[in-house]
């Protein structure tokens, strides 16, 4: 393979992941906005979607149904957490919201560790064919369909946010939520439907890359922190977010190609670092300025 080919095919493997961070920078992102919780049960929700897809395949359903069904319950998994622990604390703040969160990840990892083990699994492509050649790298046919699923993820997002009353009823609600209620929005509701959101996307996410990277109970931690670092990067925007996460996608493939792949996590997690501690000086310097 010529330097030319090992660039190309760093490129896609960095762009693939990418696409994994940037969906679930957003799933952290409209959570976030508007509610102010870091929900660290992203990752896991990117698990439940693969894991349930490959147990309702396993058990007889086929791939369509076993996914839709999957979704399905990934979605009322996320409602019933909204509804029955982030709801009901009394004296709510971002660390106690944070440790829920935490701790209800903790949960689904051991419920799907006790049903299924610990071994990783796989599911079957939702796109089947041959590998293609490109300028001597390879590009699978599931590469396109993650790919595919964040431009739709990005487009309809931002159209609906942009162009519908229900999105743009929510956009104030993260912008001004003392204004929204002012004017009779429901704040809860929107909180809730961004719970459900989140949980949806995550689950597609898990289905569309299980073919790829597998799934397996652990996965969703490293994979909802790095969504993190896409989000935080981004500033929580839908633009900001995609940008971020397939800069940071491509960094973890060159990385991983030319230096080692066992370091590209560390490179991932190592630009949220940075990030952070120049924003904190950043502010620093500000305040003594002001």
């Amino acid at each position: 393979m010529t330097l030319f080919s090992q660039i190309l095919q760093y490129t896609i493997s960095g762009l693939t992941g990418g696409s994994i961070y940037a969906v679930l920078g957003i799933c952290w992102s409209v959570v976030y906005l508007i509610t102010k919780v870091l929900n660290f049960t992203t990752g896991e929700f990117v698990m439940l979607g693969g894991m349930l897809t490959w147990g309702f395949h396993g058990a007889g359903l086929g791939l369509l149904p076993a996914a839709m069904l999957a979704v399905a319950a990934t979605v009322a998994i996320a409602i019933v957490m909204e509804r029955t622990t982030i709801r009901s604390v009394r004296q709510p703040s971002e660390m106690v919201y944070m440790m829920l969160t935490i701790a209800l990840a903790s949960i689904l990892k051991g419920v799907i560790l006790l049903k299924w083990g610990s071994e990783t699994r796989k599911i079957e492509p939702l796109l089947g064919g041959a590998p293609l050649q490109l300028l001597g790298a390879t590009l699978t046919p599931q590469v396109i369909v993650v790919l595919a699923f964040l431009f739709l993820v990005t487009t309809g997002l931002s159209w609906f946010l942009n162009y519908t009353l229900f999105g743009k009823a929510l956009r104030a609600s993260a912008v001004n939520p003392t204004g929204a209620r002012l004017m009779g929005i429901d704040i809860s509701r929107f909180r809730l439907f961004c719970f459900g959101l989140a949980g949806g996307l995550g689950a597609l996410t898990g289905i569309v890359t299980a073919p790829i990277t597998f799934t397996g109970y652990e996965i969703g931690l490293l994979n909802g922190l790095k969504g993190l670092v896409a989000a935080i990067v981004g500033g929580w925007t839908i633009i900001g977010t995609v940008v971020a996460a397939l800069a940071l996608g491509l960094l973890e493939g060159f990385c991983a190609g030319f230096i080692s792949a066992s370091l590209k996590d560390v490179f991932s997690l190592l630009v949220m670092v940075i990030f952070l501690v120049l924003s904190t000086y950043r502010w620093r310097i500000r305040r003594k300025t002001l």
